[in-house]
C-alpha cells in the first residue's frame, strides 16, 4: 500500500506502524464534521457536548433528562479501531471513559447503525454517530428513505451542515487524511 485515505488514524494503528519501524505522514485534505443522529420521531434537536459525553459514559440514560420523551436511551457504538470509534474517542470523549456497549449495541458497519436508528419499530430511543459526509451524502445515495427517517443533532445549538463545517462554527470538526510513508521520495507518484 502506498497511500491511504482515511478518517483520523487511531492510536493503536499509529503504534502498530511505529512497531514496524514505519513513520507515517498524516496529511489533512478535507474538512469533515463528526455528527450524532437520532430517529426523526425523537423530539430532541440539539445536545450539548457534555450531554453527549454523559450519554456515552452512562450518566444520562433517559431522553427526558435532555428534553425528550420518557424513554431509555439506546446509545449505539462502533467497534474499536473503526474510524467512527476513533473519532468518538478523540473528538467527543477525550479523557472521559466511554461505557462498555452491550454486544447488541456494538454495530459493525455505519450502514447498519444508521438503519437501526432510522427503524420505526425500535429506533425512536436510539442515538448513533458517524461522519457528516457518510450520514448525509453517501448514505443518501444508498437509501434515501432511511436518511429521511434520521435527523442530525445540533451540538451546543449548532446544526451540522456544509456551511457550519466550512466556517468552523460546528464544534466537532475533523478531516479526512491521506496517510503515506514519511520516507516516500519527494518526486514519487505517491507523493
Amino acid at each position: 500500500m502506498d497511500l491511504l485515505v482515511v478518517t483520523e488514524p487511531s492510536e493503536e494503528e499509529l503504534k502498530l506502524a511505529e512497531e514496524k519501524d514505519v513513520e507515517l505522514e498524516v496529511i489533512p485534505v478535507v474538512k469533515e464534521g463528526f455528527v450524532f443522529y437520532v430517529n426523526s420521531q425523537n423530539p430532541v434537536k440539539s445536545l450539548t457536548l457534555e450531554q453527549v459525553q454523559d450519554i456515552y459514559t452512562g450518566k444520562i440514560t433517559n431522553w427526558k433528562e435532555v428534553g425528550g420523551k420518557d424513554s431509555k436511551i439506546k446509545a449505539y457504538q462502533r467497534p474499536e479501531n473503526s474510524g467512527s470509534q476513533t473519532g468518538m474517542y478523540s473528538l467527543v470523549m477525550k479523557n472521559k471513559e466511554i461505557m462498555e456497549a452491550p454486544k447488541e449495541d456494538l454495530i459493525e458497519t455505519m450502514f447498519e447503525i444508521v438503519n437501526l436508528v432510522s427503524n420505526y419499530d425500535n429506533g425512536e430511543a436510539s442515538i448513533g454517530y458517524s461522519y457528516y459526509y457518510y450520514a448525509t451524502t453517501m448514505f443518501e445515495d444508498m437509501d434515501k428513505d432511511i436518511t429521511n427517517r434520521i435527523r442530525l443533532l445540533g451540538i451546543d445549538g449548532i446544526e451540522p451542515n456544509n456551511e457550519t463545517i466550512k466556517n468552523d462554527t460546528y464544534p466537532l470538526q475533523t478531516a479526512y487524511y491521506i496517510v503515506i510513508n514519511k520516507k516516500e521520495p519527494k518526486d514519487s507518484n505517491t507523493r
